[in-house]
C-alpha cells in the first residue's frame, strides 16, 4: 500500500483525499428519510429495524447507518436511545429541573427526595420463594 502511495505522489498527486468517483450518488441519506426514521423512533422506542425497513422501503444497512451515524442512536435494552445528549436535550433537562424546583415550597424536603439519574433504569427484585422467582 505504501508503494502505491509513493508512486502516486511521485506522479504528481498532492492530496490524500479520495478522488471523485463515477456512479450513482447515494440518495438514501436525504434529510426527509432521516427525519422520517427519527420521528418513527421517537414515536416508538422499541421499534425494530426490520419494521423501519418495511415502512420506509430502504435497505437494512441504510437504516442502521442512519440510526447509528446520522441520528447517533444505539440500541440499549431493546430501545433506541441517543448515544450522547444534544444541546436541546440538555436544555430540556435544565428547564424541567428548574420547573420542579420552582414548583415546591419546602425546598429542603423537596431536595431530600429529588433524585436525578441518567437513562438507565435499575430494577431491584428479591423474590421470597422459589415459586415467586419463576414468575
Amino acid at each position: 500500500m505504501v508503494k502505491k502511495w509513493f508512486t502516486e505522489f511521485r506522479c504528481g498527486r498532492t492530496s490524500t483525499e479520495d478522488a471523485e468517483r463515477s456512479g450513482r450518488p447515494v440518495e438514501v441519506y436525504t434529510s426527509e428519510t432521516i427525519e422520517k426514521i427519527h420521528d418513527m423512533v421517537l414515536a416508538d422506542r422499541r421499534l425494530k429495524v426490520r419494521e423501519t425497513v418495511e415502512a420506509i422501503g430502504i435497505s437494512h444497512g441504510s437504516v442502521v447507518s442512519i440510526l447509528n451515524d446520522h441520528l447517533d442512536m444505539r440500541k440499549l435494552s431493546a430501545r433506541w436511545v441517543p448515544h450522547l445528549l444534544t444541546i436541546d436535550h440538555k436544555r430540556n433537562r435544565v428547564t424541567i429541573s428548574q420547573e420542579c424546583l420552582a414548583f415546591n415550597c419546602n425546598m429542603d424536603e423537596f431536595l431530600r427526595r429529588f433524585i436525578t439519574v441518567d437513562e438507565t433504569w435499575i430494577h431491584h427484585n428479591t423474590p421470597e420463594t422459589k415459586q415467586q422467582s419463576k414468575q
